[in-house]
């Protein structure tokens, strides 16, 4: 009667180490490599090509306009020539500062654009310094001389000159980029231009 236990024991020890190496050699190897599990990504695409992909967004940027709608940014910008200047203004009945007139102007395109020179800097798509590359509406963000931090924001209308609040001549002003008193930091393009559309349809 005492036989059967003492058979017991060895076959439940058998079981237990089976399943211990089992267990076992459900890990990972040691040396780290195990089988890839497969996985569908999407290859991303860069901040430019997500975005203007989006379309026309009233939400901006990146937009597209007509060059019909391109020119009137410039247009409604060049109307506020003489509106006073008024920090935090984004009105013009009430005045405008620099990035309150930005905000303005493009609001009227549907696009949303934030109310700050510093996070306007960051937007759209970089364009050279130079005037050769340079498109009406795009912006121009400027710094004090001594200073790298973004303070200042204008539109370029074309022909080298941007129209801007001017906190000095507390109004809105129509001033040559070359020799204007602030460092030129960057200039930000924030719509692009449908040609095929340019009848404004």
């Amino acid at each position: 009667m005492t036989q059967a236990p003492r058979l017991l024991f060895p076959a439940i020890a058998a079981l237990l180490v089976a399943v211990s190496a089992g267990a076992q050699g459900a890990r990972p190897a040691a040396s780290g490599k195990t089988a890839a599990t497969p996985r569908m990504t999407a290859a991303p695409k860069g901040p430019i090509a997500a975005i203007e992909a989006r379309g026309p967004n009233p939400a901006g940027p990146f937009a597209r306009l007509t060059e019909v709608q391109r020119d009137s940014v410039v247009e409604s910008t060049r109307a506020l020539l003489g509106v006073r200047y008024k920090w935090a203004g984004t009105a013009p009945e009430r005045g405008v500062d620099c990035s309150g007139l930005v905000r303005y102007v493009f609001s009227k395109m549907g696009i949303d654009l934030p109310h700050s020179a510093a996070q306007l800097a960051r937007l759209g798509q970089p364009v050279e310094r130079d005037t050769s590359e340079m498109r009406p509406g795009d912006l121009l963000v400027f710094s004090k001389p001594a200073s790298k931090r973004i303070s200042h924001v204008g539109v370029y209308v074309g022909d080298g000159v941007m129209v801007h609040a001017s906190s000095t001549n507390r109004r809105v002003v129509e001033t040559p980029v070359a020799g204007y008193g602030l460092k030129l930091r960057g200039v930000r393009r924030v719509f692009s231009v449908d040609s095929a559309g340019a009848s404004g349809n």
